[in-house]
This record gives C-alpha cells, sequence and structure tokens, in this order.
C-alpha cells in the first residue's frame, strides 16, 4: 500500500478513462457481435428459416427436340461429376422419382372422399425443411409419410375452395387426414395407409421417405434404374454471379431461385463480421493506449522505480501496483461491456421475437461470457508482461 502511494501521483487520469472508454466501446462491440451471431445462429442452420443457404434445383429445359426424343431431359453421369466440381457448390442432392404407379384415396368428413393418380417424389433427408418424427420408413410398416407443398394448400383455400363453395382448410386439419396409397407396377399392387406430416416451402412437389421410394422402385418400378431429371445444388453464396453464369452456359433451369434470400443472409453474416473486425481494432487501440499510458507513467517514476530496487525491493514487488492497475480497469470494463450486451441482447431478442414465431435462440450468454473473460485473461496478459518489460528495462 505504502508503495502504491509512492507510484501514484504521476498517474495521468485522462488517459486511463481514455483507456477505459475505448476499451469499454470495443469490448462491448465484440461481445455483442458474438452474442448476436450466438442468437441467430439457428436462423441459419434451421431447415425452415428463410436464412437458411439456399439450395437450388435445376433441371434441363424442355425443347422441341425433347418432344422427338433427340434431346434428353435429364443428368447422366457426366452431368452431375461436372456440377459436383464447380467451386460454388458445396452439397448435391439427386431426386428420385417413382416408377410405378400410384392411386389415393382421400376420405374426410370436412369436404367428402376423393380419389386421384398422383407421383412420389423423394430427396436426401439434408435437403428437407421439414423436421417431422413422423419421417421414417422400413419394409416392416405399412404406413408412409407424406411431405406437400404449403403452396397446395394455399391454392385449395384461396383458389379451388373459395369458388367453389368448399371448405377452407387448416394444416393441422390437413396433417389429421388419413389417405389410403395402392402401388401398383409389374403385375402386382400393395396398399397403405399415409398421412401428410408436413409442408414445404422449398420443394415443389409430393415427397415421400427416399428409403420407401427406392424400396418401391425396385418391387414395382418399371425401370431398374433410372437418371435423376433433377437436382439439388446447395451453394456457399447463393448471391455469386458463377451461378447464372454456368447455368446459362449448360441450358440449365433454375426453379424458384431465391437469390434475395441467399444475399440476405449473406449479406447479414457480412455485417456480423465486420462489426466484430471494428470491434477488434478498438480494442487493439483501447490495449495500445493502456500500454503507452503505463509506459510514460513508468516513466516518470524512473527514479522512484531505481531506488525502490537498490533498498532490496524485486522487479516483480515494483512493477505489482502497475499490474494491478491494468488488471483492475479491464475487470471495469468486462464487467460494464457485459451489463450492455445482456441489456441489448434482451432488446433485440423482442424484435426477433415479433418477426419469427417461435424463434430458435441461445438460451443463455454463457458462450459470450466465456469469451469476454478468454478476451480479459488475454489482455491482462498482454499488461503483465508489458510492464514487467519496462520495470526491468529501468532497472538496467
Amino acid at each position: 500500500m505504502l508503495m502504491w502511494k509512492l507510484l501514484r501521483k504521476n498517474l495521468s487520469i485522462p488517459q486511463l478513462a481514455g483507456y477505459v472508454f475505448a476499451g469499454f466501446v470495443g469490448l462491448s462491440i465484440i461481445l455483442f457481435g458474438i452474442q448476436f451471431y450466438a442468437d441467430t445462429q439457428p436462423l441459419y442452420s434451421s431447415n425452415d428459416s428463410f436464412l437458411n443457404p439456399d439450395f437450388l434445383v435445376i433441371n434441363k429445359k424442355v425443347s422441341m427436340l425433347s418432344n422427338i426424343s433427340l434431346s434428353s431431359t435429364t443428368f447422366d453421369e457426366k452431368d452431375v461429376a461436372d456440377i459436383k466440381k464447380q467451386p460454388f457448390v458445396k452439397k448435391t442432392g439427386m431426386f428420385t422419382s417413382s416408377k410405378f404407379g400410384i392411386r389415393a384415396t382421400i376420405s374426410s368428413s370436412s369436404f367428402g372422399g376423393f380419389y386421384t393418380e398422383m407421383f412420389f417424389e423423394s430427396v436426401p433427408d439434408d435437403f428437407i425443411d421439414v423436421q417431422s418424427e413422423d419421417w421414417i420408413w422400413s419394409e416392416e410398416q405399412n404406413y408412409i409419410p407424406i411431405i406437400i407443398p404449403r403452396t397446395y394448400l394455399t391454392l385449395y383455400n384461396f383458389g379451388f375452395a373459395q369458388t367453389q363453395g368448399l371448405p377452407q382448410i387448416s394444416e393441422n386439419i390437413v396433417e389429421k387426414i388419413k389417405l389410403s396409397i395402392t402401388i401398383y407396377g409389374k403385375q402386382k399392387s400393395k396398399n397403405f395407409d399415409a398421412r401428410i406430416v408436413g409442408f414445404s416451402d422449398k420443394l415443389n412437389t409430393i415427397l415421400a421417405p427416399e428409403s420407401f421410394l427406392l424400396w418401391a422402385n425396385s418391387q414395382f418400378g418399371s425401370e431398374s434404374t433410372s437418371k435423376p431429371s433433377r437436382i439439388l445444388i446447395e451453394t456457399y453464396n447463393p448471391s455469386n454471379p458463377q451461378i447464372a453464369e454456368y447455368f446459362g452456359e449448360k441450358n440449365y433451369e433454375i426453379a424458384d431461385y431465391r437469390g434475395n434470400t441467399g444475399k440476405a443472409a449473406y449479406f447479414l453474416r457480412l455485417v456480423i463480421i465486420t462489426v466484430l473486425l471494428i470491434g477488434l481494432i478498438i480494442t487493439l487501440l483501447a490495449i495500445s493506449l493502456m500500454l503507452l499510458s503505463i509506459s510514460l507513467l513508468i516513466y516518470k517514476n524512473k527514479e522512484k522505480l531505481e531506488n525502490l530496487i537498490l533498498l532490496g525491493y524485486s522487479r516483480a514487488t515494483v512493477a505489482k501496483p502497475y499490474q494491478i492497475l491494468g488488471l483492475t480497469l479491464t475487470v471495469i470494463i468486462f464487467i460494464l461491456a457485459f451489463i450492455v450486451v445482456v441489456i441489448m441482447r434482451k432488446f433485440y431478442i423482442e424484435k426477433i421475437s415479433i418477426l419469427f414465431d417461435n424463434p430458435e435462440i441461445a438460451t443463455t450468454t454463457l458462450f459470450t461470457f466465456t469469451a469476454g473473460f478468454a478476451i480479459l485473461f488475454v489482455i491482462c496478459a498482454i499488461n503483465a508482461l508489458w510492464i514487467r518489460k519496462k520495470v526491468n528495462e529501468t532497472a538496467r
């Protein structure tokens, strides 16, 4: 305590206040960026999120030559291999089409009976934007889960139902309707129960589990093997201009291209990275200001430090008051910054809850606190080492 009273006379309060303010601003920005990214990460990764990385559905254009079988609209192995090696392609998936007959019968008290011929397609589960525990199938079960486009229900409710005087139905009602499915081919048939388990916003087709369709094609299909007519592609950056250029050269069509959604997600990530970089720069400037202030303080107290060392005080003991000063100021900065992040988080969580129905967000601020504590440790370590170095230089 006596040593601190001796050394604190040359403290520059404005310099230390400048460090606290700059460090507070920089660390607040960094912690806010980390917490915001952690909270919004589920909006990227969730299958039904509009910020989820866009995937594209491509097919070959149908032309006059296709009608007379001079031009194929399916993708062969060479086409698929060429698509996979493109730099903007992250992952690909193939559509599997039903190669057998399908007859569906629906009976419901809401709108009576209904009979239709239909088709099934399947895609890898990674590309399905519906989460359902019922989306499973095995040969032992006599039940088929089905996913249909949400646009089908919209067309019925606001197009067909209104003009024909039929009742409109909700998604919950549709999911409770039982269907009777008969598949036939190769001079045999089999009956299944079925139910719609979800509605897709991204895939404009009637989906059945891939395991079911592969089995059914082998048992009832008219072709032993078939080439895909459509391909799913997940891209690194949907706004990449190479995408449109490549598919234009190949004469491929992109179904329901949602490039603006991809651009929004990409732009949001870019903003978060920019915010983190700005916060990092401000924090580094604050650390530089702190080191400069302590260096000036040590220089002003050079004679006192030399005398203390000559009196028998160790260099570590002489450096300790300055190290405690740096630690105290940095802890204050961390506490203030974390409090600000918690307050701001409460504000934007309310806004996200308004924009999204039941958004999945990070439940705690533990990750941000841990990251902030790690930054605190690094700053204190830099301060301690710098102070020890300056005291050693003074002692020499």
